[in-house]
């Protein structure tokens, strides 16, 4: 998810790469040659090019420890996410690693994904489940940024607007029916989409992204070790985990740190960073309103892992 403040960017330099037919990544500007390691940023719900604010600030604390940022831009972006999965999201990514570590793509050595928002959701399906045994298609590790799960972010909507459980059980009582008659991939009433974010959805998507133990359900916190070791559990690379400490789209009752412990003991430990924390004063995207200082501190983090990478 993120629909929020809206930030605007001063022109950004950069390349455009074209991986697969109608696909494209964008790699910001480093120095004069190429780096051969790379941070492969994958945006949330809604996001597209630069939409996270923080990446121009990120590319250029990567550029100065001799890496470089890419920006995938694939059909879930901006409003496609409604009619994808998280299964499609994965295939796409791989074409992107393959192409990196291509001839063409720039014989890249080191990739490691970087997922915001739902795009932690990718990370994961790509680390723990999706996990191509090609070595052209292998990642080094993984970074989460603002894990929320959109089931609760889901509720926490409709508690603003005076509802809660039961109004969503309602609508995904009506998701099921479309499916149980074949049409899972038929876009549901123009309220779901105002109710979240916006964009068509399917019956598919919106019953992944909305109840428990969904092809989306990572991150929500009732799910039992069993359930976490299912995800962070089948991880094999290493992975470094940095939510937001005022997240927004948290319900009150959610405990961040709490929860980041339960994701700590679902993973192996030697792959669990210890560089994982919450990121202080930072709302979702530490966007404005974050407390000064929250990108820089996420910046040395992102860095610190890379640097253990090597």
């Amino acid at each position: 998810m993120d629909h929020e403040t809206i930030t605007i960017h001063n022109p950004v330099e950069g390349f455009v790469h074209e991986y697969a037919p109608r696909l494209t990544a964008f790699e910001f500007k480093n120095k004069e040659v190429q780096s051969k390691k790379v941070v492969l940023f994958i945006g949330g719900l809604t996001d597209g090019l630069l939409t996270v604010p923080y990446l121009p600030d990120l590319s250029a604390g990567l550029d100065k420890i001799g890496w470089t940022l890419v920006q995938i831009h694939f059909t879930s972006s901006y409003m496609g996410w409604g009619t994808g999965s998280l299964e499609r999201d994965a295939y796409e990514i791989s074409l992107l690693v393959e192409y990196l570590r291509s001839e063409r793509g720039g014989s890249r050595e080191k990739v490691v994904l970087m997922g915001h928002s739902t795009g932690c959701q990718d990370t994961i399906q790509y680390l723990a489940k999706y996990g191509p045994k090609e070595p052209a298609k292998q990642v080094e590790g993984g970074i989460l940024q603002a894990a929320v799960s959109d089931r609760e972010a889901i509720f926490h909507e409709l508690q603003k607007q005076g509802k809660g459980w039961e109004e969503l059980e309602e609508l995904n009582a009506l998701a099921r029916n479309y499916v149980s008659e074949g049409r899972e991939y038929e876009l549901l009433p123009k309220k779901y989409s105002d109710l979240f974010l916006g964009a068509p959805i399917n019956a598919y998507r919106w019953l992944s992204l909305a109840t428990k133990l969904g092809d989306d359900d990572f991150f929500s916190s009732d799910l039992t070790l069993r359930d976490n070791k299912k995800t962070f559990g089948m991880v094999t690379r290493p992975i470094m985990v940095l939510n937001s400490e005022k997240d927004q789209f948290y319900p009150d009752y959610v405990d961040k740190q709490a929860l980041m412990n339960q994701w700590k003991l679902a993973t192996p430990d030697k792959f669990w960073s210890p560089h994982s924390g919450l990121i202080p004063g930072a709302l979702h995207n530490i966007g404005p309103g974050s407390a000064p200082g929250a990108v820089a501190w996420t910046v040395d983090r992102v860095c610190k892992f890379c640097t253990d990478i090597e």
